[in-house]
């Protein structure tokens, strides 16, 4: 039973990191512009799928396969912003939150028509795995630890030590006093997006090689990791990070009991953050 307990809670971390990078895109873009993109999700497939396809149909080594996936959601974020959101840029925030799920939905719908219905997967870096107290950690699963720490530790400097990233944290904080200090805001708006666009590539590249990446499958990946953004604290990149490792461990003990609960895990925990601490529990 410990064996058992134990596996789950590495499995359990393992995926929540992938939830955690899906999570900083939403508080990237959130923290910046005020704006929930819920096309997020798309942008985790469109990483996952057009690496996929780059591999298998034009036969492509990894590396440049995993160098077209994340171009291809980074321009996907660009596109949304330019697009969709500048337009209506004065628009209430439930106008730019129906705005987003349209673009999730036309988002879903070219992946389709482009890149067909067909699921994609990819190699593991290496098969096997790591013994270590009594649990076992394959290779692919220390690969996406890796990656992800490394994400997130370039994503601080950039935010602390880079002109952008102190033009974006101006933004978070005013967007009218940034404007007025020379920041341009719609240029901001725009690499903030490709910025959580590249994130979401990212994670749906690591993802894919463990359950594989079809047209279909952002939505619930995009649901959640915006469950781990409400559960640290939407805005909170440290929150959402502890959130996005708090919903995998939930969701691999909750296939302890049924396979069932794993997918509505993330909207129950949506509901109940909601109600109890609609701030999120690591938000003041």
């Amino acid at each position: 039973m410990q064996h058992v307990a134990g596996q789950l809670l590495v499995n359990g971390l393992i995926l929540g990191s992938i939830y955690a990078l899906i999570s900083l895109g939403f508080n990237v873009i959130y923290r910046t512009t005020g704006v929930i993109n819920f096309a997020q999700g798309e942008f985790v497939m469109l990483g996952g799928v057009a690496t996929g396809w780059a591999y298998h149909s034009l036969s492509l080594s990894i590396p440049w396969a995993i160098l077209i996936g994340m171009a291809v959601a980074t321009c996907a974020g660009v596109l949304v912003d330019l697009l969709a959101i500048r337009p209506l840029r004065a628009a209430s925030p439930v106008i730019l939150v129906i705005i987003t799920i349209g673009a999730s939905i036309v988002l879903q719908a070219a992946a389709a028509l482009i890149w067909g219905t067909q699921p994609y997967n990819l190699p593991v870096v290496r098969e096997g795995s790591l013994p270590f107290a009594q649990v076992n950690i394959s290779y692919q699963s220390l690969l996406i630890v890796a990656v992800v720490t490394v994400c997130i530790v370039l994503l601080s400097l950039f935010f602390r030590c880079t002109t952008l990233g102190m033009a974006m944290k101006a933004c978070a904080e005013n967007r009218d006093a940034a404007r007025l200090c020379g920041v341009h805001t719609g240029r901001i708006s725009t690499l903030t997006f490709a910025l959580s666009a590249l994130l979401g590539g990212i994670g749906g590249i690591l993802v894919t090689p463990l359950l594989s990446m079809s047209f279909d499958n952002g939505t619930m990946l995009g649901l959640k990791g915006f469950a781990a953004a409400i559960l640290g604290g939407i805005g909170n990149p440290v929150g959402g990070v502890v959130g996005g490792l708090l919903m995998g461990v939930l969701e691999q003990y909750a296939t302890w009991f049924s396979s069932v609960y794993k997918d509505t895990l993330a909207l129950a925990v949506v509901v109940i953050i909601l109600l109890l601490r609609p701030r999120g529990l690591l938000t003041k």
